[in-house]
Parts: structure tokens; C-alpha cells; sequence
């Protein structure tokens, strides 16, 4: 038994004003041919999760490509060519090393391209070509994909995330690393069956430790363990594309039972709709998240800056709450991070102990505040580099680039470390901050650029979470943006509407 893997991961805001090219996935950690092999192997990743399952169920992988980027603008016509073709080449390679008995792909569900809105259905059909149509094809999805019937109708079978924060994609990968052998071997036949939900959801109600996720995880489990059911999957979506399939998803598969894939999807699309007013957030005014903060009598209280996550396609260079942290006298506190090459430059010129004025911040575009001309001391210079070691991405090194810590003088003698980077980063690991020498357990105030995933790491050191309303590409208030394409009636835009499966 012979299966290649690979895969495109992306998640495209059609808000964000800068466009996902080729350049952004070369910063992230790609591989070609067995180089795939080597990268991925003891990460806690969705390649990595095929790569432990193959060793266990003793089948040979042909690696083709994999290559990511940090969410943002949708992906451009020339980086979905040439990385659908390497992926392709891949294949071809492999099929020309001898016959394949399935393909196994890491994509994300959410890639707007400039070629197609749904960018996971260009890539699958691409694939198809090469394959055929009844060579089997498992993918695996994060959660927050906006799901097609075409994707669904291109693949045997797709296998979502089931937490957020991100915990389990290698988890995920291994799990489809164990059904590709049923199926090529043990005569499986997956049907899956996709139900789509009028819901638009906030990112903070996602959140799969907490209702209402919580409780949809558990129903969600528990049909899957009733007799013939493959998998069960719920992606609640990826609000901030303004495309077609913008809602939430249901995708329940069973072995060669479509009618019973379709009663069980039933069963946890009209629950999730019962619940629909739980899954909008109601984040906490700017000042009042730092004032309570400082004010509490034990840190650290981690900020949430949700309307200018990098995860969410956000430029993460917003000042709205770094500014309120320095005008209200926050002390002890530090904002992680600052995405600003040019003010990274300054600080590297000026040197390490050394005063820098920077005017910082806010040069992506308008949404997310206003540049602050701020006067501070160089803490330290880095190359940005460190290794995941929590439970998201154990093992994968990132690189935010040349990296600068400044301390930045507020009001009331009040200072503020700011990390501040050259390539975006969502901070999910507390190597964030020790790597550039701060120890986050020591802090009063941590203030994150993050929606959700920020939780994986800062929960077990955070005497309190607060999710600051902060404006931007990633605010959960979608009314401040313009959607043109989505389906309506959707909730929440239209709060009255009556919906049954």
C-alpha cells in the first residue's frame, strides 16, 4: 500500500488589503519531496500525524509537497499556479515511481484565491485530474473552513479539527492515517454528508473548551461513536471572507450510509441553532479591559487585542490598545507583538540599552488605529527565530525576523514592553516572549494579538483572560464591515430569521 501526501494551507480574509503571495509561503515551514519526510517528522502537525500513522499501519508514503502561510489577504492567481502545480508535479512524480492507492492532504478550508473563492476545491480538482476519480483522497481541515458541497464532492472524505484552540491537527492526521487503510484495504466506503447552518459566528465563541463549543464537542463525539460512523466534524467557519459558503458546517460520515450521514448532521445542525445567540462574542470596551487590569491584585492578566489578530488575517501592527496601555500608566505590562519592520530597523540603528523614538505602528491600513510617535529604550535585538514548545506546533520552529523589545515610557512614569516584529505571528507559545528574554509569569499585564489560539499557551499562567473589543479586520462586530457575496437570511445579520435542517 503506497499513499502520497502533501498539501496548501491557507485562510484568506477577503477584508485584509494585502494580498497572500509566494513570498509569504516561503516564510513558513515548507517542504518539497522527502525533504517533506524529514521537516515533519516528530511535529505535532497534520504531516506528522500521517507520518506516525503509516509507520504504525506499515505503508509506504510518497511525499509530494506541503507549503503554509500566515492568514491574510486572499492567495494571488500566480502563488495558487505555482504551488497547485508543485503539489501536482508531486504526484506525478510519485505515480511515475509506481501505482498510488490514495492521497492523503493538508489543507485548511478557508483559501479564497484570486482564481476561485473556494481555493481547496481548485486544488482537489487539479488532483482529481492526475488520480482519477475513485482513488481514494482524505483531507484534513481546520476548523474553520468554509466548506463547499464541490470539496466535499471531490474528496472520500474530509476530517476537521476538533478543538480550538488548535491542539489536535496531528491528532487529526493520525486519524486519517488509520482510515486510509480501511478504506484501500478493509473495503470501507466513506459517505460523507455536508449540512450548511445560516450562522455566522464570532471566532471567541468557537473557543472548544467553553460553551457553547463545549457541548457541541460532546454531542458531536457522542454520534460518532454510535455503529457505522466514520467521523463527525463541525466547522463553525471563518467569518472575515465575504464569500458564498461563509457559514457554519456540519460534515457527518459513515460507512456506505448516506441516510444516516444525513440524520446525525440533522440531529447536530438543529442544536447548534438552538444555541445560535450563544455564539456571538460581547468583548469588554478598550479602557475598561486596562483599567481593571491594572488594578487587579495578581497578574498576569492577559488582554486579548481579537480585532487585530494575525490569525485571523489581521496586519497585527494595531495601536488602539498599546495606546490606552500608555496614556492610562499601565506598568509591568507588555503587548506581543507589534508587526513594524520599519520601526525593527530604527531599533537595530540605535542598538541594544540604547534610547529610539519610533513613530510605530498602524501603517497597514486604517482600520487598526494610528501610528504613535513614542520614545522608549532598546531591551534587546534577536533574530525572531524559536521552537514551539506547547501544545500547538510542538516541535515547528517559526521566524518572526529580526525581533526588537522596546520599552516604551507611558503616562505616570508607566512602561510598556513592546515586542516588535518583522514578519507577522500570532503568539499561541509562551517561547514568544522567553525566546526575547521575557518571562511572562512575572508580568502584570500581557497584551496579545489573538483571537482564541492565544489560549493554548497563556491560560495556565493568566489569573484572568479578557477579550478587549479592539476595532480591525478581526473584530467579531462584522457590522463595521461590508459583505456583498454571503447568503442571506444569515444570523446574525438577521436576528429574527426561523431555520430547520
Amino acid at each position: 500500500m503506497r499513499i502520497a501526501i502533501g498539501g496548501i494551507s491557507h485562510e484568506s480574509s477577503t477584508f485584509a488589503t494585502v494580498p497572500t503571495g509566494l513570498d509569504d509561503f516561503k516564510l513558513r515551514s515548507g517542504a518539497v519531496g522527502p525533504e517533506l519526510i524529514q521537516r515533519f517528522s516528530g511535529t505535532k502537525t497534520p504531516i506528522g500525524g500521517f507520518i506516525d500513522a503509516a509507520r504504525v499501519a506499515n505503508y509506504e508514503l510518497a511525499p509530494m509537497m506541503f507549503a503554509s502561510a500566515t492568514p491574510g489577504g486572499p492567495v494571488t492567481a500566480e502563488a495558487t499556479e505555482v504551488l497547485t502545480g508543485q503539489l501536482v508535479d508531486g504526484l506525478k512524480a510519485a505515480l511515475a515511481d509506481g501505482p498510488l492507492d490514495g492521497v492523503m492532504l493538508a489543507l485548511h478550508g478557508a483559501m479564497v484565491s484570486d482564481l476561485d473563492d473556494d481555493g481547496e476545491s481548485y486544488i482537489l480538482r487539479k488532483v482529481r485530474e492526475v488520480v482519477g476519480p475513485d482513488v481514494p483522497v482524505i483531507v484534513e481541515l481546520d476548523l474553520h473552513g468554509n466548506i463547499t458541497q464541490e470539496m466535499v464532492d471531490l474528496v472520500s472524505m474530509p476530517v476537521a479539527y476538533d478543538e480550538y484552540p488548535h491542539n489536535d491537527p496531528y491528532e487529526r492526521g493520525y486519524e486519517i492515517g488509520l482510515l486510509m487503510p480501511r478504506i484501500v484495504r478493509g473495503g470501507v466506503k466513506p459517505t460523507p454528508v455536508l449540512v450548511k447552518i445560516p450562522l455566522i459566528s464570532s471566532l471567541q465563541r468557537q473557543h472548544s473548551y467553553a460553551e457553547p463549543m463545549l457541548s457541541v464537542k460532546h454531542l458531536a463525539r457522542d454520534i460518532e461513536n454510535e455503529r457505522g460512523v466514520l467521523n463527525v466534524s463541525y466547522l463553525p467557519g471563518f467569518a472575515w471572507a465575504d464569500i458564498v459558503p461563509n457559514n457554519f458546517s456540519i460534515i457527518v460520515t459513515t460507512d456506505d450510509e448516506p441516510a444516516q450521514a444525513r440524520r446525525l448532521a440533522t440531529q447536530l445542525a438543529d442544536y447548534i441553532w438552538s444555541r445560535r445567540d450563544e455564539f456571538i462574542a460581547r468583548p469588554v470596551p478598550v479602557d475598561e479591559a486596562v483599567r481593571h487590569a491594572m488594578e487587579a491584585s495578581e497578574g498576569p492578566i492577559v488582554l486579548a487585542d481579537i480585532g487585530d489578530n494575525p490569525g485571523g488575517g489581521a496586519p497585527a501592527d494595531g495601536t488602539i490598545l498599546l495606546e490606552a496601555l500608555l496614556r492610562l500608566g499601565a506598568t509591568n505590562a507588555v503587548a506581543v507583538p507589534i508587526n513594524d519592520p520599519e520601526s525593527v530597523e530604527r531599533a537595530f540603528a540605535a542598538g541594544t540599552g540604547n534610547a529610539v523614538s519610533l513613530h510605530l505602528g498602524a501603517k497597514v491600513d486604517t482600520f487598526h488605529g494610528t501610528p504613535l510617535d513614542v520614545s522608549g529604550r532598546v531591551v534587546l535585538l534577536s533574530d525572531g527565530l524559536f521552537v514551539h514548545r506547547g501544545l500547538m506546533s510542538t516541535g515547528v520552529e517559526m521566524n518572526m525576523g529580526p525581533t526588537a523589545v522596546i520599552e516604551l515610557d507611558g503616562a505616570n512614569g508607566g512602561k510598556v514592553q513592546v515586542v516588535v516584529t518583522t514578519h507577522r505571528y500570532q503568539p499561541t507559545d509562551l517561547e514568544v516572549l522567553r525566546s526575547q528574554g521575557i518571562e511572562p509569569t512575572s508580568r502584570q499585564i500581557i497584551a496579545v494579538k489573538s483571537s482564541v489560539h492565544f489560549r493554548s499557551a497563556f491560560t495556565p499562567v493568566a489569573k484572568e483572560i479578557i477579550e478587549v473589543d479592539t476595532p480591525g479586520l478581526t473584530s467579531p462586530r462584522l457590522d463595521r464591515l461590508e459583505f456583498h457575496k454571503i447568503v442571506h437570511p444569515v444570523y446574525p445579520f438577521e436576528r429574527d430569521m426561523e431555520w430547520k435542517a
